[in-house]
């Protein structure tokens, strides 16, 4: 999850506290928040019952997450990562975009580490 995202992925619990609602209706929007988060981390795109149902579990481009770490913080409906230049669809110009932004960004803190050293 893009970090930005994190404030209003879980902020949406204090929803509970505008309109009123019963306690366990926060307790489970919380537990559907968490449980959301874990199951886009199982590497697998669909839970297959039967060999024809399929129940989406996960994103793609979450998975590219985890092969490239620089891409794809948030999830999938979410626009932070197309505003802040980290989106990567899985092709070959997404991975040339994604190489300039790594070499941009090690360029900075090398720069910003030779300031503070003087």
């Amino acid at each position: 999850m893009h970090p930005i995202e994190h404030i209003f992925y879980f902020n949406a619990i204090l929803i509970h506290f505008i309109i009123p609602s019963h306690p366990l209706h926060m307790f489970f929007h919380f537990i559907i928040l968490s449980v959301g988060a874990i199951c886009s981390h199982t590497g697998f795109d669909a839970l297959l019952i039967d060999k024809k149902t399929k129940i989406p579990i996960g994103h793609f481009d979450h998975q590219l997450h985890h092969k490239y770490f620089e891409c794809n913080y948030g999830i999938f409906e979410s626009s932070c990562d197309k505003w802040f230049n980290t989106f990567h669809d899985g092709t070959h110009e997404a991975s040339e975009n994604m190489k300039k932004n790594v070499v941009k960004f090690i360029i900075y803190k090398i720069i910003k580490n030779i300031k503070f050293i003087f």
